[in-house]
């Protein structure tokens, strides 16, 4: 976060900060919207004869295009509002995204091995997936808020 100059109550995003931003609402409203299609699914049929996969690579398309698209308006929306505002991240934006990308690899790590467990218990592929379709969602939404939360605490690297 940089201080504007001109108004010192006004502190302006860094692009890392909006981009935190964007996969923490992103990311967690996908993967719902997913949820929302494939558990209701199970209510009348077994697992392995629910289509998952095609709603799925939905969600990872509309979760990549919707990220991009997002940063992409926040972007231009920061660009207007703080014209004469320079907003360039520094060596603190790059230790914060490190942060958050480990405490991701971390859970999705731990997911790993979650997965793993249930394909040695060979268990249906359905369960498979959406475990670390979830996993990954999780680990990608915790990163993102981290991130966040670093940002608007203090942040010892």
């Amino acid at each position: 976060m940089i201080r504007d100059a001109n108004r010192e109550d006004r502190v302006t995003m860094t692009f890392g900060q909006r981009n935190a931003w964007v996969s923490a609402v992103v990311m967690p409203a996908a993967s719902i919207a997913y949820l929302a299609v494939v558990l209701p699914r199970l209510g009348d049929r077994p697992a392995a004869e629910v289509s998952w996969v095609g709603p799925m690579l939905w969600t990872i398309g509309a979760t990549v295009v919707g990220t991009i698209v997002g940063t992409i308006l926040i972007s231009i929306a920061a660009a207007i509002t703080n014209r004469d505002v320079e907003s360039k991240g520094d060596v603190r934006d790059r230790q914060i995204d490190r942060y958050g990308d480990r405490l991701a690899q971390a859970i999705t790590a731990f997911g790993g091995a979650v997965v793993l467990a249930l394909v040695m218990f060979e268990v249906d592929h359905f369960w498979i997936g959406n475990a670390l379709f979830v996993i990954g969602a999780i680990g990608a939404t915790w990163g993102a808020v981290a991130k966040i939360r670093a940002y608007h605490g203090v942040f010892n690297g």
